[in-house]
This record gives structure tokens, sequence and C-alpha cells, in this order.
């Protein structure tokens, strides 16, 4: 009977109970609304599931953390100016993460102490390996089956939890592990993809 009565709610009504009531039900809504439309918008901007499934993310943790702080006129077009700005935002730390690692390849090559890129690699593997064991078991093993390749349905599955769930534990170990690789950043930027 509740779920039928936000079903009919505008976007902009779903909104109003999120900013003015922190209304999680609404909340849910909201997402169940947007998320797969939101999704479809940034891959075909980014051209990668992983990127536009974070991106889309960020956006719903966004919303609700800065959720009294909106005055919305039309739900759909704040929706996806948020995912717009935050595809802008992408790009550019895309282009900064290619710049550093231009010039780290620059300085690679011209100094012989990167001739030990392999003891590199392996400290951060170790400072990886640390990062995960920080993660709660649950958020281990969702995380770990991500990067196997498992996507978030088989994931929810085989674990008996929601989708939802599954992309809260990898939101959450993302954040984790980039806290946690912050002194190695550039390294980790360039090596975090094969891990």
């Amino acid at each position: 009977m509740m779920n039928n009565f936000y079903a009919t709610c505008s976007d902009e009504n779903i909104l109003a109970l999120i900013s003015e009531q922190d209304d999680e039900l609404a909340f849910a809504e909201l997402y169940d609304r947007y998320f797969k439309t939101l999704f479809n918008y940034a891959y075909s901007k980014v051209s990668d599931r992983f990127t536009a499934q974070e991106i889309v993310q960020e956006l719903f943790v966004s919303l609700w953390q800065q959720r009294r702080q909106h005055q919305v006129q039309c739900g759909r077009s704040f929706l996806f100016t948020m995912a717009k700005r935050l595809i802008i935002s992408f790009y550019r730390k895309e282009y900064t993460r290619q710049h550093h690692y231009g010039q780290w390849e620059i300085h690679r090559s011209e100094t012989s102490e990167f001739a030990d890129q392999p003891t590199l690699a392996s400290d951060l593997q170790n400072r990886y390996e640390e990062g995960l064991h920080l993660l709660s078991p649950k958020c281990h093993e969702v995380f770990t089956l991500s990067r196997q390749g498992f996507s978030n349905k088989q994931i929810g599955e085989q674990l008996n939890i929601s989708e939802k769930t599954v992309e809260q534990h990898i939101t959450k170990a993302l954040r984790i592990l980039k806290e946690h690789l912050k002194e190695h950043m550039i390294c980790a930027l360039i090596l975090f993809a094969s891990f």
C-alpha cells in the first residue's frame, strides 16, 4: 500500500519528501525509477560499465548527502544535470590521470631507479592486500567476486543479497581502498585496473 503511494508521486514530490522529511522509501523509489536510465546515459558517455555504475552511485550518494540543499523544479532534468556534471568531472580526472601517467613514463625512462618497477608494483599490491583486510567480510567477499568478473546480479544471487546491496558494498570497498592507497595514488591509478 505504501509503495503504491510512492509509485504515484511525481519526481518533484519524491524529491521534496527526500529533502524535507529524509524519506528513505521515497529515495528508494527515485533510485528504482532512475538508476537504469541514468546508467544508460552515463554508459553512452563513458563507454565503460563499471565507470558508468560508479558515476550513478556517486550521484545518488551525493543526492542523499546534500538532500536539504536542493530546490528542484523538474526532477528528471535535475538528475540528468547532476549526471552530466559527474561525467565532466570523470573526464577531468581522467585527463589529469593521463597527464600524470605521461609524466611518470617520462621520469621512468630518464631514471634508472624505475628499472625496479616490479618492487613498486609489489609494494602497491601489498598495500592493496592490506586495504582488502580493512573491509568487512561481506564487503570483501562482494568486492572480490566483482573483480573476478561476476555481475552484480550474479553476486546478489550467489550471496542471497539484493543488487542494490551489492552496489553499496562495491562503492564502500572502492572508497576504503582509494583512501588506503592515497599515498601511492599515481601508481595506484596506473595499476589499479589490473587488480
